[in-house]
């Protein structure tokens, strides 16, 4: 069976609009970067804490873990795990750090300038900044566009001599044209002219590289005395007010780890931003252990701030360039820019070229919040109002020379209304038709989908599709990436080989209420997903529901993926904006996220889990692995090998079975299977148990493979799909009036037994 890679969309952020909060500019980022083809992308700078906010061994072949997880034994070693032994024979080469960068080294031109007020650290500077004598010399580097839109002047864009396309995405959003333009040399003067200081953490180190992580035996600057005015005499720098983090909580360790000190003595303060009270909590404590909260309050005057922004690396990608830009304007940029009109008003300066960054008297920043899709989150005003519409005349003017192709495949045996919207797959998006004013304010962005829409677009493989359902068959088009070879994938996507008619035939006979249902929902097929965006898809799904599912996997998208294309949509207020499409990560592209990083992303408890896992499967033979497991006809024996993995339970291991690896007897079982194994089959299937063991777990599932023995698992789905809200209105009315009246039933008897439980 052919490989399939299933590519996932990124994540969006939306105005004023379901799942998603507006920022100041009224421009969206959802699915990742969004694009404005009727104004100037950002119009106006997000400085406010609002905005920021907005944006943001007991078996043979297995050894024992201390987590008591199993290690899998195979000899193969993955492409990653070479990459790692090849560069270890490498000897990391010691390099050193720029001077200091301030007025008086770079202008000195006898002009009066202002004392230096902000003072902003890299950790070190990367090999292309290096060989090119360059700060933040990188052509991917955020740190030039951000000062350039909060200060007046544009960084040239860096372009791709193989594509003759920019490399970085954002270029044609920035606040400036081309007329801006400034060479390096210029860039540095117009900063350190307004106050601004520039230098790095680490004074000289080795590393491979550029990654901060690899640095090792590092020495650090001398930045203490470079801000009390002692280091050559340079009194301008002793009235630094903030110290400037621009490489994240990474940077923020280093500077931790050698300035602890100068913390304990009370003469820096983490500023009030959750990403620096995070990022410094530990020496924060320290300080006040040692100085106690009110001497360090009544030093309060003296004291600088410590800032820790959003990395301007571009290994840094867990931030949109729009949140970027917000973050650093709040808590780098515009104090600065208001440090220096007090100073140029207070000395009757003449005033230099205008600003376009402007802040509130007093700085409240937060950390860019990553928002989960729209499509799949409503205001608490209007539950059933989606953020935006993908609309069907929009996406036919993309890539029109590619047509229509028919997958020549009847109702009877595919309707992707009913199996790409059943929580299989979090990749495909519904597309609207124009033809209804009312569309706007239908329930199509219900956490399951709509049985009624007939056009999605999403990601797979490397291309980008749009899928339609026609009255008599299916089709696709290809809107990104190559065409040949696509219908052969979209038929192992959606299982083509499998006749689904006789399956319904045979379940209806085994059962009269599948018999109803088969002829209600016709064509829910179990797809074939690539095992390793399945597996950590349902890493994600443990404890979760939908949306915050997707939330999740549009950040891990986007940060560890790859970006795809952009496609239009349209508001609720009738603006015309785009989303962007990212591909689902790789095992490679994860070779170094770390729990932290996913942590911050929102995954909470489960990061520990996709390192964990990650880890394990690298060293297990990669995703050929899993691929491997299809061959397993014994689902309980596929299912012993994924719950070897980190947070891979019994549920998670049978979705996984099931929706990628051709196990069709697996029976995912949660709290809806049980209700229809008991409604419907066995009342007694729970006994006495008040939690889902073991033994519960094995006799749902038994339940459902005695009565449908062929393919029990895709049975099994057919009748949850039955169960979801949005498909009641196409089942008989006798069917949704006993499932109602089953529900009231469970309710009372939950009252009973808490009203019992509490006397």
């Amino acid at each position: 069976k052919s490989r399939l890679e299933v590519m996932i969309v990124g994540r969006i952020i939306s105005p004023s609009i379901f799942l998603l909060v507006s920022d100041r500019s009224g421009k969206m980022s959802a699915l990742g970067r969004t694009r404005r083809s009727t104004s100037s992308y950002f119009p106006s700078p997000v400085s406010s804490s609002s905005a920021i906010a907005a944006l943001r061994t007991t078996e043979k072949g297995a050894e024992i873990k201390p987590s008591g997880k199993r290690k899998l034994n195979d000899k193969k070693s993955s492409s990653s795990a070479k990459k790692k032994k090849k560069a270890a024979k490498i000897k990391a080469e010691r390099t050193k750090s720029f001077e200091p960068k301030w007025w008086g080294n770079v202008i000195n031109d006898g002009s009066e300038y202002p004392p230096v007020h902000t003072l902003i650290l890299g950790t070190h500077p990367s090999i292309a900044s290096l060989s090119k004598n360059e700060m933040y010399g990188h052509p991917l580097n955020a740190f030039w566009y951000l000062a350039g839109d909060a200060i007046g002047f544009r960084r040239s864009a860096a372009v791709s001599s193989t594509t003759g396309k920019p490399y970085v995405y954002y270029h044609e959003h920035l606040r400036y044209n081309n007329d801006h333009i400034l060479e390096y040399s210029q860039q540095l003067k117009r900063v350190v002219a307004k106050g601004f200081a520039m230098w790095d953490i680490v004074a000289e180190c080795e590393r491979e590289g550029s990654l901060d992580q690899d640095i090792q035996e590092e020495v650090a600057n001398p930045i203490r005395e470079f801000c009390e005015g002692t280091l050559n005499n340079i009194k301008e720098s002793s009235s630094v007010k903030r110290i400037v983090i621009a490489n994240g909580t990474t940077g923020a360790k280093f500077f931790v780890k050698h300035f602890t000190e100068w913390f304990v003595d009370g003469k820096l303060c983490a500023a009030s931003d959750d990403m620096s009270q995070r990022a410094f909590k530990t020496v924060m404590n320290k300080q006040r252990r040692a100085i106690g909260e009110t001497a360090s309050n009544e030093n309060s005057d003296v004291v600088i701030e410590v800032v820790c922004l959003p990395g301007v690396s571009p290994a840094a990608a867990k931030f949109t360039y729009l949140e970027k830009r917000a973050a650093w304007e709040a808590g780098c940029f515009g104090p600065g820019l208001k440090d220096f009109e007090t100073w140029q008003s207070s000395t009757k300066q003449p005033k230099q070229q205008a600003t376009s960054c402007k802040t509130p008297e007093k700085q409240q920043i937060k950390t860019p919040k990553r928002e989960p899709s729209p499509a799949l989150k409503t205001p608490a005003s209007s539950p059933k109002e989606p953020a935006f519409r993908i609309l069907s005349s929009s996406i036919a003017k993309l890539a029109q020379e590619n047509e229509w192709i028919d997958l020549n495949v009847p109702p009877h045996e595919l309707r992707p209304s009913a199996t790409l919207t059943n929580g299989q797959c979090f990749n495909w998006m519904v597309v609207d038709t124009d033809e209804s004013s009312d569309a706007i304010n239908s329930p199509r962005q219900s956490a399951w989908g709509t049985h009624d829409a007939k056009e999605w677009i999403g990601p797979l493989c490397d291309r980008v599709l749009s899928i339609k359902e026609t009255p008599t068959t299916t089709m696709f088009r290809v809107l990104h990436g190559p065409t040949e070879g696509t219908k052969e994938y979209l038929q192992q996507y959606f299982r083509l080989e499998t006749p689904l008619l006789p399956l319904y035939e045979e379940w209806s006979k085994a059962d009269a209420r599948m018999k109803k249902i088969a002829a209600a929902i016709p064509g829910v097929r179990i797809l074939r997903q690539t095992p390793l965006e399945c597996m950590f898809s349902f890493i994600c799904s443990s404890n979760n529901n939908i949306p915050r599912i997707t939330k999740m996997l549009s950040s891990f998208r986007e940060t560890y993926g790859s970006f795809m294309m952009e496609i239009p949509i349209q508001s609720s207020a009738g603006d015309e904006d785009s989303i962007s499409i990212f591909s689902f990560p790789t095992l490679d592209s994860l070779g170094n996220a770390s729990e932290e990083d996913l942590r911050a992303m929102g995954l909470g408890y489960r990061a520990k889990y996709i390192v964990g896992t990650r880890d394990l499967l690298q060293t297990s033979g990669g995703e050929e692995f899993l691929l491997n497991l299809r061959s397993n006809d014994d689902c309980q024996a596929v299912q012993d090998e994924l719950t070897k993995f980190s947070g891979i339970g019994r549920k998670v291991a049978d979705c996984v079975a099931l929706f990628s690896l051709d196990a069709d007897d697996a029976i995912p079982v949660d709290i809806h299977v049980q209700h229809i194994a008991s409604r419907d089959y066995d009342p007694t299937v729970l006994g006495q148990a008040k939690s889902l063991t073991p033994t519960i777990y094995k006799r749902v599932g038994d339940l459902f493979r005695s009565r449908f023995p062929r393919r029990a698992g895709w049975a099994h789905s057919l009748l949850f799909v039955a169960e979801l809200p949005s498909f009641r209105s196409v089942l008989p009315l006798d069917m949704v009036k006993e499932m109602d009246e089953w529900k009231k039933h469970e309710q009372e008897q939950k009252a009973k037994q808490k009203k019992k439980k509490n006397g």
